[in-house]
């Protein structure tokens, strides 16, 4: 039967190396994919589609592509239509042929894993999960490289902070949803290290095949493809700082997600502490709810304010627009949200009426 492999684990994890290796040992990526840039010269080996269809799903979601929320998962869910459903249907149908092994890659399917298994045995295919597995130290000192200000050090602990946050939720999402199902959990540092007996176990594992002979050494573009030097980044904890419950709780996570990736993505006992390590996760996350309490009340006060304002500046430009002012009740500049309203809908109403 045809296989479509959904690629997974965080950003920055080696996802890209990985759809990439798999490109050049001839299966099936569909693109048109994400170019290169500086945080990933090789390139992404990313569909532009699959990429715009999980933010489309997190926007509607009202959440971050990668949310340290624990209940950004059921959000999402909610925000997959019978629509979406069916894009992404007609999606794996339109590429299923072009080759028996289909592969799609984006970290953003932590939210959609059993979508696009349902999606691929509509089409008739049995789907695989290869998960990516980076120390999460060094996917947030990665990760804050390209994209925190280095300049702002309390700017930057707050970003490696919440970026833990986001990695230990994805962690445990992702374990969860591809439980029991055919599935491996890849080291980047070993893909890195020694590309030919990895993918010769996934080969084993998963059912995959490949144009060239792994066992005879037979050259394959994946040689130059693949270089140590992509793994720019060494950092370990002692180099972030990370509040000590946090940190250990992406530990426990990492260490028993090695024991997967050993175990060929089976062992039972590692699963359970990962699920153990994400309810004492949800714990600190409503605990740091609760005591940041009056600092979220003062930001909630000030965004009605700002809202308020706005709105103030948003009626008095109609009012400018639609000339004199007509007897309306109180002055604009001390109208409330509900008057507002109720002065924005009755000038809208005189204009149309001029008509």
């Amino acid at each position: 039967m045809s296989r479509l492999v959904l690629i997974t684990g965080t950003g920055r994890s080696g996802t890209s190396t990985m759809s990439g290796t798999l490109h050049h040992l001839g299966l099936n990526v569909p693109g048109p994919h994400l170019g290169a840039n500086d945080s990933n010269p090789k390139g992404f080996f990313e569909s532009t589609w699959a990429v715009g269809f999980h933010k489309e799903i997190a926007k509607a979601a009202g959440i971050h592509e990668f949310d340290s929320r624990p209940t950004a998962f059921e959000r999402a869910q909610a925000a997959i239509t019978p629509e979406r459903r069916q894009r992404l249907v007609d999606f794996v149908a339109e590429h299923a042929p072009d080759g028996d092994q289909l592969v799609v890659k984006d970290p953003r399917t932590v939210w959609t894993q059993s979508l696009w298994r349902e999606a691929a045995e509509q089409s008739g295919m049995d789907i695989r999960y290869i998960s990516m597995l980076r120390h999460p130290a060094e996917v947030v000192g990665s990760r804050a490289t390209y994209y925190a200000n280095p300049d702002d050090e309390e700017q930057r602990r707050r970003y490696e902070t919440f970026n833990v946050a986001r990695w230990i939720n994805s962690s445990v999402i992702s374990e969860r949803e591809t439980r029991g199902l055919p599935r491996a959990f890849v080291r980047y540092t070993d893909l890195l290290e020694s590309w030919r007996p990895i993918l010769a176990g996934l080969g084993e594992d998963l059912g995959l095949h490949y144009d060239v002979d792994l066992a005879s050494g037979e050259p394959s573009a994946v040689d130059e493809f693949i270089d140590p030097d992509l793994r720019r980044h060494r950092v370990t904890w002692a180099e972030l700082q990370i509040p000590a419950e946090l940190q250990d709780i992406a530990q426990q996570i990492w260490d028993a997600l090695e024991v997967l990736a050993d175990a060929h993505g089976d062992d039972a006992s590692a699963s359970a502490r990962i699920a153990e390590q994400g309810e004492r996760f949800a714990r600190l996350f409503a605990d740091s709810a609760a005591i940041s309490h009056d600092a979220m009340e003062e930001a909630r006060a000030q965004a009605r304010r700002a809202g308020a304002k706005a709105a103030r500046e948003r009626v008095a430009n109609d009012a400018a627009e639609a000339g004199p002012a007509r007897p309306a009740g109180r002055l604009v500049d001390e109208a409330g949200g509900r008057e507002l309203a109720r002065a924005l809908a009755g000038r809208v109403s005189r204009r149309l009426r001029r008509r």
